[in-house]
């Protein structure tokens, strides 16, 4: 894994033959605060149809530079694509410690069910590969909308210890469980005059 990651950070590139399909995850779960576009988290972009962007021609530049990591890292199998997993994996480069000699991790948002998700082999694998590889890992949780995710490292001694005596599945989901109990924090937006946020639905209209 820490070749892989080595060799594909030195330039990031789309994989061959991958594409988002129906996927629009992206267009739900971030935050975007760029002057062209903003959307609050946990809001869908109201450009966002069944069948994928209805803008795409003419999306704007940070839509077009996106892509979540399932596109750009072969470390991830297809089946990882973010509306089947329930995962949003996606290139880290803040709160990686010195101790690590690899400047990018990768993050691991759970959109789907969290613990449905944590609780699969595939997903348990994953997490022991990386944190036994020294690849910095973290796992997320969107907050509501509006605010900010909960974020926490997976490379500790708890996961580590847990990895040896075989009970990775109760590590992960007591790591939900302080993520569910985070203090979500309101995300900021700084520009305005473009919100693409669809409103929220209200009975009656």
């Amino acid at each position: 894994m820490r070749a892989k990651l080595n060799a594909m950070w030195d330039g990031m590139t789309l994989i061959p033959g991958r594409d988002c399909g129906g996927c629009t995850v992206c267009c739900l779960v971030p935050t975007i605060n760029k002057p062209e576009i903003q959307k609050l988290s946990g809001a869908r972009c109201r450009h966002c149809a069944s069948t994928g962007c209805t803008i795409y021609d003419a999306r704007p530049p940070v839509c077009r530079s996106y892509y979540c990591a399932w596109r750009t890292v072969d470390i991830f199998s297809d089946d990882w694509r973010p509306d089947r997993s329930g995962v949003l994996p996606y290139v880290e480069t803040e709160g990686i410690s010195e101790d690590f000699d690899l400047a990018t991790g990768i993050g691991l948002m759970l959109v789907g069910h969290p613990h449905r998700i944590v609780r699969q082999k595939w997903f348990q694998d994953f997490v022991v590969t990386g944190v036994t590889s020294s690849v910095p890992l973290f796992l997320s949780l969107p907050g509501p909308r509006g605010h900010q995710a909960a974020t926490v490292s997976l490379n500790t001694e708890q996961m580590l210890d847990a990895i040896a005596r075989g009970t990775v599945k109760d590590a992960l989901e007591a790591v939900v469980k302080i993520l569910r109990g985070w203090d979500f924090r309101p995300a900021v937006i700084t520009y305005s005059g473009n919100d693409v946020s669809e409103p929220v639905a209200t009975d009656g209209v």
